[in-house]
């Protein structure tokens, strides 16, 4: 395509001067419709194509995250950072509302979900080998569970530089790329080591947590696209947007209901239980007995009566002392109908609220778990790892 210039007339985008690709809005502006075709087919859809270097660079660096996971090793998250493939799935999804092209959609979409599920394999994959049996850890890169707005704010700006990079023909956006794939794709790892690793909910929070970021990924993308002149067209382009609009509410929504999961988790994870002493190993301390009183002597029997009747005393049952405890939790914890992670939930108690032990401790989901009467006086179940004891009840 030719645009006017003062300079001879180059054909194309990708062969415009520096000078006017600063202006690539107005050029696109000013551009006819067969121009745009032809740069949205000929420049743009090729560097959205899936080769086989993409996957053979996405089994590496799964191959990578996978390792990182098993060593906890931020190096090898870094490596498998470095190797993983250009985001050409998003950016063919956000490509196919410009054009349109419902094939390219389905085709975006379609790899969006296979990378997807190649990074959640790698996680649970790792979980199963036997080195993670013998470390005794926790789950590894708790970061990847954050979910702040430092977190949103790195989505925005890395999927509209990304795809504001791809319309203005630089290199291949590698970095911003990096940033979106690692918001969007690496928590899947993590979410396929909880799954296996005995966390369900922490996994199904980071799968909801992923849900989102693909989606207001999409929907950023779509949005610079827009600005940039070249907004959704025809059906298919409006279907696409108005789905991205709808998929980051509902995302968004779903990451709501369970973002208290990862809250959770990153508790369980980093919270150490409480130390005792010699004399007071554990959390709870055992209840004491009353010692019963003196038994009277009787007087000795007369000659006057014979056969006495001795009333026996009655027996005193001891009871136990009540022993009251704080919540330790920078991030609350959960009260439990029952014992278990399952169970359904009380209420949410802060950090150092006070309530009263019963003495009932049970071990269930790999946790113990105290019988707990609460300020209100209600009667739940809390993980005894968030529990310190204060003094005795009064």
């Amino acid at each position: 395509m030719n645009f006017p210039t003062s300079q001879t007339s180059p054909d194309g985008f990708n062969s415009l001067p520096p000078n006017q690709k600063r202006r690539i809005r107005l050029i696109i502006h000013s551009a006819s419709a067969a121009e745009i075709d032809s740069f949205l087919h000929d420049d743009l859809q090729p560097k959205t194509a899936l080769n086989p270097l993409y996957f053979v660079m996405l089994a590496l660096s799964a191959l990578l995250l996978a390792a990182a996971l098993l060593a906890d090793s931020p190096l090898l998250l870094l490596a498998a950072l470095l190797c993983a493939p250009f985001n050409a799935p998003l950016m063919g999804l956000t490509l196919s509302a410009v054009i349109p092209s419902w094939g390219l959609m389905l085709r975006s979409f379609a790899a969006l979900l296979f990378t997807a599920a190649v990074y959640f394999g790698a996680g649970w994959l790792a979980a199963l080998l036997p080195a993670r049996l013998s470390s005794g850890k926790g789950l590894p890169f708790l970061h990847l569970l954050q979910h702040g707005w430092l977190e949103w704010a790195g989505l925005v700006v890395g999927s509209a530089l990304l795809a504001a990079m791809l319309i203005r023909q630089r290199e291949t956006p590698r970095l911003a790329s990096a940033l979106v794939t690692a918001l969007i794709f690496f928590p899947l790892g993590l979410a396929g080591w909880a799954l296996q690793a005995g966390f369900p909910y922490a996994s199904a929070g980071l799968l909801a947590l992923c849900a989102a970021y693909a989606a207001a990924a999409l929907l950023c993308a779509l949005i610079t696209f827009w600005a940039a002149g070249l907004p959704p067209r025809r059906g298919a382009g409006w279907v696409l947007f108005v789905l991205a609009i709808g998929l980051t509410v509902l995302a968004l929504l779903g990451f709501v209901s369970t973002k208290h999961h990862l809250t959770q988790t990153i508790a369980l994870n980093t919270t150490p239980p409480p130390i005792g002493t010699p004399t007071q190993p554990g959390v709870v301390l055992q209840p004491t007995q009353t010692p019963l009183p003196p038994t009277a002597t009787l007087p000795a029997p007369t000659t006057a009566v014979q056969n006495p009747i001795v009333t026996a005393l009655p027996s005193i049952t001891p009871t136990p002392t009540l022993v009251s405890a704080l919540i330790r939790s920078d991030t609350g914890v959960i009260v439990r109908s029952e014992p278990g992670s399952t169970a359904s939930v009380v209420t949410y108690l802060n950090d150092l609220t006070e309530l009263v032990l019963l003495g009932e401790r049970q071990e269930k989901d790999g946790l113990v778990w105290e019988k707990v009467r609460l300020a209100d006086g209600k009667i739940g179940w809390v993980s005894a790892r968030f529990l310190i004891t204060a003094t005795p009840a009064k």
